[in-house]
């Protein structure tokens, strides 16, 4: 479990918007679930065995995984997207296994595919999937900044309350209307490009921390000097010096000045109680409280004991937009585990030439949470048809990428297109008249010297295929 010295509670929600301090993360151990997906491709299908379970920390007298119970919903969804006989457990293990061709389950959460394409040089194979998260970029992009937007709102009128009679009011409105409506616009940035980034390297949180750090300095929300005391703070818990600290920087974004004594007018920020007891004494007068008070008040008709909205519900909903408080909850753990007969063309993974395989390795969170980017696996490669090769071209020629290109062109044509073309493959033998012979070719259905009867800016449809060819012959 991801723990921070400033915690999603109530005082986390006035606190998070004034201090804007860097977030320290301390791991823990707590309940998780494991998954190991293996995945063989043959032909143009794919076996795909799924081992899982849930554990808690390790057993320090065996070394083993201190095994849990797995959740029996999350169990049945798993199981039935494979045939009865394909699923074993053994202690608190699990394992799936089963064929699939082009589509792969949803096991873990998620979609994939794996696409096989066979020629007579040779074939390629793709595989792709995403794994639970979220791809609508645009769409958390969009939330993010909407929270941010109404956080910022409700900030100001929180102020005017409690500051609007001091002689500086207009410059600490200003601030939080133009710089700190940014700059919380700018965390959730940093917090979001934190979350993918972690996808693939572990010390991106310690990156966030640095580089956000970095942005609140510049921009004049603590000193260089109180550096080692903000450290000590976050570290030990110490809210009592986070609240002065926060009353310090409203103090000078009301213009006074470091050696004066703060305002008293500020001892509403002295510390969690006084804080939240402020901050809902606000709330409770917006629009957007009376307005759940009415829906209650619809509500409560129907359900007698219903008891009346929370200040935080105008203000939860806002925090989980605008910073994805699941990441404090312990990940899952996910390895993909791809074997080939060589490493692949192109991958995201790592070749483990020991046991032939690409791995892929992330944590992942739950399946419900839609405020991360999906962790994505991918992988191509190509196997040439060594004896085909050698008969047509007198040694291998296409290989690596130059094969996945051709076995992708060679899929993508018309059925009469692709038996001109084998025809002509199977005429070819070696010899000085060779790569001019492929030079020379053209479909029936274009012209051997002009291209007039294509639609304008159309290549010839040979194009491609000659000049693939063309460059790897010798």
């Amino acid at each position: 479990m991801k723990k921070t010295g400033i915690s999603a509670d109530r005082s986390f929600r006035p606190s998070l918007a004034l201090a804007l301090v860097p977030v320290m993360f301390l791991l823990t151990g707590c309940p998780h679930n494991d998954y190991t997906v293996q995945l063989k491709p043959h032909g143009n299908g794919i076996e795909r065995t799924l081992v899982f379970y849930c554990a808690d920390g390790t057993n320090q007298a065996t070394g083993l995984p201190n095994y849990q119970g797995f959740d029996p919903a999350e169990l049945a969804g798993i199981t039935n997207l494979y045939r009865a006989n394909g699923v074993t457990q053994e202690d608190e293990i699990y394992t799936v296994h089963g064929n699939f061709t082009n589509i792969l389950p949803g096991d873990v959460g998620g979609a994939g595919t794996y696409t096989n394409l066979a020629t007579s040089l040779g074939t390629a194979g793709i595989y792709a999937e995403r794994f639970r998260g979220n791809d609508d970029l645009a769409g958390m992009a969009e939330r993010r900044l909407k929270a941010a937007d109404q956080l910022t709102d409700l900030l100001i009128g929180w102020s005017k309350l409690e500051l609007g009679h001091e002689a500086g009011y207009p410059r600490l409105r200003h601030f939080l209307d133009v710089d700190f409506r940014r700059d919380l616009k700018n965390a959730s940035a940093y917090w979001a490009e934190a979350q993918f980034i972690d996808l693939y390297q572990t010390n991106a949180d310690q990156e966030f921390i640095a580089r956000f750090g970095q942005y609140l300095l510049e921009r004049g929300y603590f000193q260089v000097g109180e550096l080692p005391s903000l450290s000590r703070m976050l570290g030990e818990n110490d809210n009592h010096s986070l609240y002065l600290l926060a009353q310090r920087l409203i103090a000078r974004k009301l213009g006074v000045a470091e050696t004066d004594t703060i305002p008293a007018s500020l001892a509403f920020l002295a510390n969690d109680a006084s804080t939240e007891k402020s901050f809902n004494r606000y709330l409770v007068t917006t629009t957007r409280y009376r307005a759940l008070l009415k829906q209650w008040t619809r509500n409560k008709k129907s359900q007698p004991d219903l008891e009346p909205p929370a200040p935080e519900e105008l203000t939860d909903p806002l925090l989980k937009d605008l910073i994805d408080f699941d990441a404090f909850a312990t990940p899952n753990h996910l390895t993909v585990q791809l074997s080939l007969p060589s490493a692949p063309v192109h991958s995201n993974g790592h070749w483990d030439e020991s046991f032939r395989q690409e791995v892929w390795a992330s944590d992942i969170f739950a399946r419900t949470n839609d405020a991360r980017p999906s962790f994505f696996c991918f992988a191509d490669w190509a196997q040439p048809n060594d004896s085909v090769q050698q008969k047509r071209f007198g040694q291998v020629v296409l290989t690596g990428d130059a094969l996945t290109q051709y076995c992708l062109w060679r899929s993508s044509i018309d059925p009469q297109s692709a038996r001109e073309w084998d025809d002509f493959i199977d005429r070819l033998q070696p010899g000085a008249d060779l790569a001019k012979e492929i030079k020379s070719f053209r479909f029936a259905s274009e012209s051997a010297s002009t291209n007039t009867s294509l639609p304008p800016g159309a290549a010839s449809p040979s194009n491609f295929p000659r000049a693939l060819l063309g460059g790897v012959l010798p």
